[in-house]
């Protein structure tokens, strides 16, 4: 019986025989995409943005993302904008492993397949989140464009960056890197420095550091720090953080010039789930 070979290793296979093969890179460029926000009245958008499930990860807060989306519906949101890290995904850090449930790609995929919320008239969409990215690094397995290619209610659209066009106004979508600042808004104000004036959104939500921090009008740049959807873990409570669980909602107002107004709403969870799997 022939031995089955992981994609890692068929890559090192072919090296050796003198092949030239190499995995597709993630497009850390970001892509554009048209979401079909909600339009209240005149130029009245409304939509909301999360980030950071972690679904797989026994400290998950499957519950309070239930009653995000519930608030959304209610609110009459009909997009949900997720900034990565979809899945707890594998081989992070050291001990990541007995802090899930759902051991490899097919089990998480299947997980998020079955759980992540679904309610009629709301889509979600995706970016992939460093998390994601683990068992791509290891398999080449893209595990976000699988599950949004099963679920029809949500939609892959890049990899750590993209935009969304909204009348208009961009709004970007990234996911950070790196541990928590000294100061919440610091690393999001220094993305902020470093985009060049054409390359420059109207809002940018960035995920990764499950802290929320709201920095208004930043070099004309709304920015946000989005808080997350898991508990402390045993590695953050090692290094002395406690996440912001919950979401944001939003309401913008545009004219001729850009954005004229931005309304926000922090959906805040002071209390966590134990084993909310």
């Amino acid at each position: 019986m022939t031995e089955k070979l992981t994609n890692k290793e068929l890559l090192e296979e072919l090296s050796k025989r003198g092949y030239f093969a190499s995995k597709v890179p993630p497009q850390v460029s970001g892509t554009t995409f048209e979401p079909d926000i909600t339009k209240l009245t005149g130029n009245k958008y409304r939509f909301a943005v999360i980030s950071c499930t972690h679904l797989g990860s026994r400290f998950q807060q499957l519950s309070h993302l239930y009653t995000f989306y519930s608030v959304c519906k209610k609110r009459g949101v009909e997009v949900v904008m997720h900034c990565g890290d979809l899945v707890d995904g594998v081989g992070i850090y050291r001990g990541q492993e007995y802090e899930v449930f759902a051991h490899g790609a097919d089990a998480q995929r299947d997980y998020v397949i079955e759980n992540y919320p679904k309610i009629k008239g709301i889509s979600t969409k995706v970016i992939l989140g460093n998390h994601d990215e683990s068992f791509y690094k290891t398999a080449g397995y893209n595990i976000v464009k699988e599950v949004c290619s099963v679920r029809e209610d949500m939609e892959y659209v890049g990899d750590y960056y993209a935009t969304a066009m909204v009348d208009g106004i961009k709004i970007a979508l990234m996911h950070g890197s790196g541990g928590v600042a000294y100061a919440r808004s610091y690393k999001p104000q220094k993305i902020v420095e470093q985009l060049a004036p054409e390359q420059k959104p109207h809002m940018l939500f960035v995920g990764h550091w499950h802290v929320q921090a709201y920095i208004p009008a930043y070099r004309n740049v709304e920015t946000f720090s989005m808080g997350c959807f898991q508990a402390q873990t045993p590695y953050l409570a090692r290094m002395g953080l406690f996440p912001n669980i919950g979401g944001v909602i939003l309401e913008v107002i545009t004219d001729e010039t850009g954005i004229k107004s931005v309304k926000t709403e922090w959906v805040p969870f002071y209390i966590v789930k134990k084993n909310d799997f």
